[in-house]
């Protein structure tokens, strides 16, 4: 049993303590009492001085086997070779495109990811989840298409949601893909840990035939499982529902894809989806970029929102101003740090004080929607999102100055130390596990 002392705690669940203490026991806080009060033995007791204790940060969209991709090179021959072909095919499919267009953007994301070695993607990984400790996150929603990672975020020491990536050209490719997924998301599910859970993302209405909107759809509402989806991310996406055919066409290709066509044109994205019966309260919808016209009519369907500025504004070219985010989905989204810049910043708390800049919510309000907002969209606030008796041990510690008190942790960029059920990650910036 161990008792951590603190002049402040948010708890995100209306209340700001003074001079309180969390006791914590195997992992969960067992009470919260007045620092006077505190009568256990000295061994047992950190006092955190002028401090704040915050729950753990959230983040709701992550895809660190991208983190390294303008770092790394290719190792061997071969690979290099590979890349070579790759940019030679991407400069040939994307003639002609604009350098800042949505699709080749991402086509050549792809290129420099794919010609990496395992060990390189895994590595890259393992960067993006330290880095997101270090900046106090401690639950992820990782999205991948590919395997491999499952048994890297099932070992790790917070919590986590691996949000399976699906595309699909057919009818015929979206029988055979839901049918691999499906065995192989219910043999995960027998071999996950405590901290993992799975979903479900298919990647947008552009990138996945209606015949896979309406399985996966069925599937998750069945098993009461979440489902994630890339939503009117960019003019790309807009063009294509539009008029059936736009710049995106090309990414596919390049994908190894046929050609995708909306079962009908000229329908809004809320429209498309919302007749094949696919938006409920258990969708996460991202970005939504170009459609704030029907920001209202997205709302209503009950999805909840992934607010992810940095890579909107890098990737999709346009962002959604962050009142206009909270005017549709107040207490109803949170952030995505996810970002492709060669100076990627990890910090959910950094992002949200830049998102917040003009004051539009106090600090109290503004941690929330890094803790219990995206706890409850991950249906995960029975034991992480706010410091409560019974909940799990998952917090950080922010040191302060003499004459600071709580709202000054905005200033800062990274704890001073994270705990994930009651278990010390970091401190100081150093990491204290391994993956």
């Amino acid at each position: 049993m161990k008792c951590y002392k603190a002049k402040w705690i948010l708890t995100s669940a209306d209340e700001v303590l003074r001079d309180m203490a969390i006791v914590v026991d195997e992992g969960k806080i067992i009470d919260i009492i007045p620092n006077s009060e505190v009568n256990f033995e000295e061994k047992y007791v950190k006092d955190l001085g002028n401090a704040v204790i915050t729950p753990g940060f959230v983040d709701l969209l992550t895809q660190y086997q991208f983190t390294d991709i303008l770092d790394a090179k290719p190792g061997d021959l071969k690979r290099r070779l590979k890349k070579f072909f790759m940019m030679c095919a991407l400069k040939y499919n994307f003639a002609g495109v604009a350098q800042d267009n949505y699709s080749r953007k991402w086509a050549g994301i792809l290129s420099n990811y794919f010609t990496l070695d395992r060990n390189q993607k895994i590595e890259s990984f393992k960067h993006g989840v330290i880095e997101s400790v270090k900046a106090g996150t401690t639950c992820i929603a990782q999205v991948s298409k590919e395997y491999k990672y499952f048994e890297l975020i099932n070992k790790l020491p917070i919590k986590n949601y691996l949000f399976f990536e699906v595309f699909s050209d057919s009818k015929d490719n979206s029988k055979k893909t839901f049918k691999s997924l499906r065995d192989k998301v219910e043999e995960y599910i027998w071999h996950k840990g405590e901290n993992t859970h799975i979903g479900i993302m298919l990647n947008s209405a552009s990138g996945a035939h209606r015949k896979l909107w309406e399985l996966f759809s069925k599937y998750c509402r069945k098993h009461n499982m979440l489902m994630m989806t890339r939503f009117a991310e960019c003019q790309d996406e807009m063009e294509w529902l539009e008029h059936g055919f736009s710049d995106i066409d090309i990414l596919h290709k390049f994908m190894g894809l046929k050609k995708i066509s909306p079962y009908i044109k000229e329908l809004t994205p809320v429209q498309y989806l919302d007749n094949l019966k696919v938006l409920t309260k258990k969708v996460l919808v991202v970005n939504a970029n170009y459609d704030e016209k029907d920001l209202d009519a997205l709302a209503q369907t009950g999805v909840k929102f992934i607010y992810q500025p940095r890579y909107s504004e890098e990737i999709c070219n346009k962002k959604l101003e962050f009142s206009t985010v909270l005017e549709h989905f107040k207490e109803n989204f949170g952030f995505s740090s996810q970002s492709f810049s060669n100076n990627k910043n990890f910090s959910l708390l950094k992002l949200a004080s830049e998102c917040n800049k003009d004051g539009i919510l106090d600090t109290v309000e503004l941690i929330k929607y890094l803790t219990i907002y995206p706890a409850r969209i991950l249906r995960l606030d029975n034991v992480i999102g706010t410091i409560e008796k019974g909940k799990d041990a998952d917090f950080n510690v922010f040191k302060l100055m003499d004459g600071e008190d709580y709202n000054d942790i905005i200033k800062q960029d990274v704890p001073y130390s994270t705990y994930s059920k009651g278990r010390k990650l970091i401190k100081k910036g150093v990491v204290r596990f391994s993956l």
